[in-house]
């Protein structure tokens, strides 16, 4: 490969040995080298370096540099002064001035934008450019819009994704909480706060696991998401016929919506790589329900149970993260998790609390009499959150 020694400041006036700053190599110059050099549009000049190099000067722009004499003889050399400046009109026509190669990489340039900022570019992505074909962005112009953008509606922008996500950054609210957040949302004000916030991602919910069933077509499916009323969602979301039977298998319950979303999506991505076989056509149950994905095999049961159990894990660590003296005891779903329980009971008392109790009168007591316990036909309302009474 060639390397640039002298610019091309000129000239097309000849060059002697003594005016070349290299160490001259007291090797000869053979005449089957000039000639292939002369072929290929240079002039030979001298043997420099070593052995190995030699001297080029190009016969349309007068630039000199050096090259080896393996590639004079049995390739063709390049002029790095008329590669530059063509790189330099193709700045020019893509309305970008050139300020030359970049060190780090061959295949980069240096450039100043519309906007005076410099940024390190591919040429070829500027030969694009030039060709309308893609446009050219400024990293300093879009941080300081996106900026702007997150200040109009109470956010900090922080910085990338840490996550990689292309399409996201990292904003911290008024309220001191951070979270990411899609740009487009960010643009439109279309988000709302996690911590503080009033909005369904602010309040706690619930990642479920539930079991489909119907009769009819002998169809078995699970399906795993989150919903702040897994009850409600599949009895009033899905739109499964009313011979379908439904039941949840477990919930974890989750902080808040956000991070039900976040932790839901995580799963169902890590799922789709690990365990492709588990996941079941949306062309399979289109006529049953109105969800697209997300619904997996029977046989995937312990795969997403496996994956509750580690979500139930990441939450517990997270709380003793933002609470160290608290008890470290993973969240467990218990009847406490039922949102109908009453919230306002004036009979209930705090836990470990004494509580005095008072006999019944001996004439007053009568002798219990049997529970007969009936089927429940629809069991998923006697069993809210996964639990059976």
């Amino acid at each position: 490969m060639s390397k640039t020694i002298l610019s091309s400041h000129d000239t097309r006036t000849p060059l002697s040995v003594s005016d070349l700053p290299l160490v001259i190599h007291p090797g000869e110059l053979y005449a089957h080298w000039a000639e292939a050099a002369r072929a290929k549009g240079f002039d030979l000049i001298a043997r420099v370096r070593d052995r190995l190099h030699v001297a080029l000067r190009c016969q349309t722009c007068g630039g000199v540099h050096v090259a080896r004499q393996y590639v004079v003889m049995k390739a063709q050399p390049l002029c790095p002064h008329c590669i530059e400046s063509r790189w330099r009109a193709t700045a020019l026509a893509a309305g970008l001035t050139w300020l030359g190669r970049d060190p780090d990489h061959r295949h980069y340039g240096r450039y100043i934008l519309p906007c005076e900022h410099e940024v390190r570019r591919q040429v070829s992505f500027v030969e694009r450019v030039a060709a309308g074909t893609v446009s050219v962005r400024c990293e300093t112009c879009l941080t300081h819009r996106e900026e702007t953008e997150a200040a109009r509606f109470g956010w900090t922008r922080l910085g990338r994704d840490p996550k990689g996500g292309a399409s996201y950054r990292l904003y911290r609210h008024s309220c001191g909480h951070t979270q990411r957040i899609a740009v487009a949302n960010m643009k439109w004000g279309q988000c709302d706060c996690a911590g503080c916030g009033q909005s369904w991602t602010a309040k706690p919910s619930f990642i479920y696991l539930l079991e489909i069933r119907h009769s009819g077509t002998q169809r078995h499916y699970l399906k795993l998401g989150y919903s702040s009323h897994p009850v409600k969602r599949h009895k009033h979301q899905l739109g499964l016929p009313k011979d379908a039977l439904a039941e949840v298998l477990r919930v974890v319950a989750m902080p808040t919506g956000h991070d039900a979303c976040a932790r839901e999506k995580a799963a169902h991505a890590r799922l789709k790589r690990a365990h492709p076989e588990a996941l079941v056509l949306n062309s399979e149950y289109a006529d049953l329900m109105n969800v697209v994905s997300e619904i997996y095999k029977p046989e995937a049961l312990f795969i997403l149970q496996n994956t509750l159990d580690r979500i139930e894990e990441e939450i517990a660590g997270a709380a003793r993260a933002r609470s160290p003296d608290a008890l470290s005891v993973p969240p467990q779903t218990t009847a406490d998790n039922n949102p109908e329980r009453a919230q306002d009971d004036t009979e209930s008392h705090a836990p470990g609390a004494s509580v005095p109790r008072t006999p019944a009168p001996p004439q007053l007591r009568r002798k219990p009499r049997p529970v007969t316990v009936s089927r429940d036909p629809n069991p998923i309302l006697r069993r809210h959150w996964g639990l059976t009474e």
